[in-house]
């Protein structure tokens, strides 16, 4: 008796830390997705393209404080029995080392159009983040959906062939009895083992999707399991504007904006102001003396370009031509498929909804036929094709409950 109360107690842990380990790996579809984010280096490589833009941005602040070098040139130039360089030009020798100093003046409007240039670009590189991270959501969240719809088949194919195996019973001992033929009771058996293999090659299809679904997210774990119900709900908050796909048009203009404005910039007057100190001497007069420094401005004013900067206002001006076109017909696409789709989860719902009652009803005839097969008062053909009917209508339902889950997870992600 101590015994079995021992074997009772122990199997019950075994399954109480079984159940606990299963429970435990259970993944949900935010599980998938945010391994996927992980998982996935373009994430990283953003962060690089952000970090190395705030280093441009200090690039450019440092461009803007006092620029300080220092410059040594020593030439000697020999004159022997009268040949030799010109000391006119020369001075016979030049010595000098100099600690040199450059400032440009950059009026606030210039700064404010390269640091509006760096905004832009990381505002973009943000924008290519978020696009690039909705599309992994969407595929992962697609791969998924599919996994969960081929697990929801493989349940009511469970439940069916359990059905059957009862009623195979059943049969084999009416056949035995003589209530029906053994030819009946063969073909009977035959569509039980046929659904049984159609079970395995179903579950082969849906072993494959979800290894394919771990891939996806950088999961190495075999274990096959099951994925319970996505948390999905249709969104009805986004317009065009606030599309992810629309803001990256907003900031392409905004950018080529920017580079007319930079070109204007570029052909502005500058003025710099230079100096330097230290030695400079041709060693002929006092070289110990030639200590000294000096000041000076450096003011540069562009006339003619041969019309470059008219071409390159010409070239922006188009790239902006094409960025607005682009726009609106991405306004145009964007609200048709919207449309579309919004159009397709109505009708499926709909569909949906009247294949389950559909359902319904061949499950409500099967029952009814099941009692009349075990009082032989029913062909074994007639029953079969109850079993049919059910079969196909649980297919229905099961994959239009799973094609709505697509259409708005699409939905959801389209419109972004």
């Amino acid at each position: 008796m101590k015994r079995k109360v021992s074997k009772f107690i122990f199997l019950f842990i075994f399954l109480f830390c079984t159940s606990g380990l299963l429970f435990a790996q259970q993944k949900n579809l935010n599980d998938y997705i945010q391994s996927a984010i992980k998982f996935s280096p373009v994430f990283a490589d953003n962060q690089n393209q952000l970090q190395s833009l705030a280093l441009d941005s200090l690039l450019v602040r440092a461009g803007l404080k006092p620029q300080i070098g220092f410059v040594s040139n020593d030439m000697y130039a020999p004159v022997v029995n009268g040949y030799g360089y010109d000391d006119a030009i020369t001075n016979g020798a030049n010595v000098n080392a100099l600690l040199g100093i450059k400032y440009l003046f950059n009026g606030k409007r210039n700064l404010s159009n390269q640091f509006g240039a760096l905004n832009i670009q990381k505002e973009i590189l943000a924008i290519n983040l978020k696009l690039t991270e909705r599309d992994l959501k969407q595929s992962v969240s697609q791969q998924y959906i599919t996994v969960y719809g081929e697990q929801l088949a493989l349940k009511n194919a469970e439940e069916l062939i359990a059905l059957l195996g009862k009623e195979e019973t059943i049969l084999k001992q009416l056949t035995q009895s003589a209530v029906y033929a053994q030819t009946d009771y063969l073909t009977f058996l035959v569509n039980y083992n046929q659904q049984k293999l159609n079970y395995a090659q179903q579950l082969l299809q849906s072993k494959n999707d979800f290894y394919t679904l771990n891939y996806l997210c950088g999961i190495a774990d075999t274990t096959y399991l099951n994925l319970p119900l996505p948390e999905i709900s249709l969104t009805e908050n986004y317009s065009v504007t606030q599309s992810i796909s629309f803001q990256k048009f907003v900031y392409d203009s905004l950018r080529i904006e920017n580079s007319l404005q930079k070109i204007q910039f570029n052909y502005k007057p500058k003025l710099s102001l230079l100096g330097d100190a230290g030695y400079n001497s041709s060693l002929a007069v006092h070289p110990e003396k030639n200590f000294g420094a000096s000041v000076g401005l450096n003011f540069s004013v562009p006339i003619y370009d041969g019309r470059q900067r008219n071409l390159q206002q010409q070239k922006f001006s188009l790239e902006q031509n094409s960025n607005q076109n682009s726009r609106n017909y991405f306004v145009s696409q964007y609200n048709i498929r919207k449309a579309q789709l919004k159009n397709q989860i109505a009708a499926t719902e709909k569909l949906l909804n009247d294949s389950q009652a559909q359902l319904e009803l061949t499950k409500t005839l099967m029952h009814a036929n099941e009692q009349l097969l075990i009082t032989s008062d029913l062909r074994i053909a007639d029953y079969l094709l109850a079993v049919y009917n059910f079969i196909s209508a649980q297919s229905t339902v099961s994959q239009l409950h799973a094609d709505k889950l697509q259409l708005i997870n699409q939905y959801n992600f389209f419109i972004q």
